[in-house]
């Protein structure tokens, strides 16, 4: 445990020491996001906005894990779950405490009302929410069937002495994936849209090219990463259906499965599409082209 929560730590350290936010990168990043031209000062503003968030990484990627594993936490076997969440969850959680941190130095009130929709594409925030809906119809599902399951491998047991199942398919089929992923949901949820709650509401500073540029950044990069969670919470909970219907070769004919069940086999197909989109969409929503930026 001491040596994976190591290991994260001086990721998270490796990650920080690439990313360190210099003057060239601070010009880089407010031309990224809108800023043509930045001068020393617009620099300066954003080599502290990337400074506050990128200095939590290595605490974050050392506490997570760590802290996982320390209160015991049940969790997917899923590498979607294993291994890009904690990543995710850092990631979240340093946008969610940067932004929750109150402006430095003189600050500006303007006459127009700012909206989410002036931050974030339409297109991004659906295909949040639709996945996130994605991962709770399957959680739901999951939920529905797991006695039945628990059922018929309890009746094959007690009625065939022969017969068996094995441990790894019983201690699947115990994780309780539909609540962790239905907790994940409403996690994620909250802590995105809170981030670009606090891009929209949070106080304006002086320059309002540099302003609306940071408040573009934090709502979009915040709903990218939600993108990615959104994905890693319809993964473990697709393979868990998986797990179910595999229960069906051993159902006793007094527990036949139910029907609806048999028809989420089209989940099958659901695993690399939503690995695909959850992938792109971060990429696309976090890290927009100048090409992309003039048409939207």
């Amino acid at each position: 445990m001491l040596e994976t929560a190591l290991v994260n730590g001086l990721i998270g350290l490796a990650v920080l020491l690439v990313l360190w936010p210099t003057r060239a990168g601070g010009r880089r990043f407010l031309r990224r996001w809108g800023v043509p031209e930045p001068v020393d000062q617009q620099e300066l503003q954003a080599v502290r906005y990337l400074r506050d968030r990128r200095l939590l990484y290595p605490l974050l990627f050392l506490i997570i894990p760590a802290g996982q594993r320390m209160l015991g936490l049940p969790y997917p076997d899923s590498n979607a779950v294993r291994n890009l969440a904690p990543v995710i969850v850092a990631l979240l959680l340093a946008e969610v405490v940067a932004a929750l941190r109150p402006v430095r130095g003189v600050r500006v009130a303007t006459l127009t009302r700012r909206r989410w929709r002036d931050l974030v594409p339409r297109s991004a925030m659906v295909t949040f929410l639709a996945l996130g809906g994605l991962a709770v119809l399957f959680a739901v599902i999951g939920l529905l069937a797991r006695p039945w399951a628990e059922r018929s491998v309890a009746m094959v047991q007690a009625d065939d002495v022969l017969s068996s199942v094995s441990d790894r398919h019983r201690a699947e089929m115990a994780l309780p994936v539909g609540w962790i992923v239905l907790i994940g949901v409403v996690v994620g949820l909250v802590a995105v849209l809170g981030v670009v709650r606090l891009a929209v509401r949070r106080g304006s500073v002086a320059d309002p090219l540099v302003d609306a540029a940071l408040r573009r950044r934090s709502a979009r990069v915040a709903v990218g990463i939600g993108i990615a969670w959104m994905g890693s919470m319809v993964v473990p909970v697709n393979n868990y259906l998986g797990v179910l219907r595999g229960t069906a070769g051993l159902r006793p004919d007094s527990s036949p499965m139910p029907g609806w069940l048999e028809y989420t086999s089209f989940a099958n197909f659901v695993g690399p599409l939503v690995f695909m989109v959850a992938a792109l969409g971060w990429g696309f929503v976090a890290n927009p082209s100048s090409r992309r930026r003039s048409a939207e």
